[in-house]
């Protein structure tokens, strides 16, 4: 099938905009089986926890803040101490206008510089920690999430050997999206690990610098919790033909 005029998204655009999909592939994805998952979360030690104060008293559009905040992060992650904060900007920038309708601010405060810094030394603590333990892999940034059919390539936030690392900063727990979000990308990566014989993610971390939560999960788990009993590769047979069904009904004149 050739998908030259239908308008292609990226997996987590899909995963946020398209719950349909996953309401059929993993229908017991509820808010009682995320709460359990979420239970499961542990606080990592001897980090400060970013007060909602220091949030709210940010100058910058919040999910601006916490894209700058990676930012910082992968600049410690790469061994420079002293922040570049021009540097963080251009990266927060172009990866807010991916997504987002951002707010491009011309400056970061010394204010905001504050809360920037604690949610990324969190950060880059975490990830060093996780490295540690498993020194045989390198901490990749940005990886590469396969496309499928109209769904473009995307990147992940960090991976270490065939575990997905996704990083959310938010007040609240980990929610229903945030699971969409790493069950589209192990699908993704799924198919491609089929047809193409690439690396298939087969674990997750949810990690929140913000208040230090982190929760590790097999796919395996979440699958047999949430696919109602259906196997890897019929969830992927079903996955390849909603999203085919989803182009035809979106774009009736496609051209085979």
């Amino acid at each position: 099938m050739v998908y030259s005029r239908f308008p292609r998204k990226d997996p987590r655009t899909v995963a946020r905009d398209i719950p349909g999909i996953f309401d059929v592939i993993f229908p017991q994805l509820t808010q009682g089986t995320v709460a359990y998952f979420n239970k499961k979360a542990v606080i990592f030690p001897g980090l400060k926890v970013l007060s909602e104060d220091n949030v709210q008293s940010s100058t910058l559009q919040k999910a601006m803040l916490f894209e700058i905040a990676f930012a910082r992060g992968e600049q410690i992650l790469n061994g420079f101490s002293e922040a570049d904060w021009d540097d963080c900007l251009r990266v927060a920038i172009r990866r807010q206008r991916r997504h987002f309708d951002a707010q491009l601010p011309d400056e970061i405060l010394p204010t905001d510089r504050k809360t920037v810094d604690c949610v990324a030394n969190n950060l880059a603590a975490i990830l060093h920690h996780m490295k540690l333990n498993a020194p045989e892999y390198e901490l990749i940034h940005s990886p590469r999430v396969p496309g499928y059919q109209w769904i473009t390539s995307g990147e992940g936030d960090f991976s270490l050997g065939q575990t997905l690392v996704e990083v959310k900063c938010t007040s609240n727990n980990f929610g229903s999206a945030d699971y969409r979000q790493v069950l589209m990308y192990w699908l993704l990566s799924y198919a491609s690990a089929i047809e193409q014989n690439t690396l298939e993610w087969t674990s997750v971390t949810l990690l929140n610098p913000r208040k230090n939560y982190v929760v590790d999960l097999s796919f395996n788990e979440i699958i047999e919790v949430t696919a109602a009993g259906k196997s890897k590769i019929e969830i992927l047979e079903l996955f390849s033909s909603m999203v085919g069904d989803f182009a035809l009904k979106a774009l009736p004149e496609f051209k085979f």
